[in-house]
């Protein structure tokens, strides 16, 4: 059985099925750059990478080239996972209110 392109391995993953997509991974060398985000997707939703990591790997891969398919709609993903986790992250860093004189009185 031949490799399954890695848009239709986004389909299976985007439907849940991860061990389809797992096992279509499993034809395809770790090596081959086409099936990087596939393999952040996977690794995501399995819960084996922690949202920031995904994160760092998809920075790291968009520096490379910048218009990867898929790597920026997962980036929002994993960013919005790791708010959702209360993972720190500086995407979602906002400075601390003013403080006003009636605060100071207190």
């Amino acid at each position: 059985m031949t490799a399954q392109d890695p848009a239709s391995i986004h389909s299976l993953l985007d439907a849940g099925d991860l061990d389809a997509a797992r096992a279509a991974l499993s034809k395809v060398p770790r090596t081959e750059e086409a099936y990087a985000v596939v393999r952040v997707k996977l690794e995501l939703y399995e819960g084996s990478l922690p949202p920031l990591a995904a994160i760092q790997q998809l920075v790291a891969l968009m520096r490379k080239k910048p218009d990867f398919p898929g790597a920026k709609e997962l980036y929002q993903e994993a960013s919005n996972l790791s708010y959702q986790t209360r993972q720190s992250s500086p995407a979602h860093s906002h400075p601390p209110p003013p403080v006003t004189e009636d605060d100071e009185k207190d």
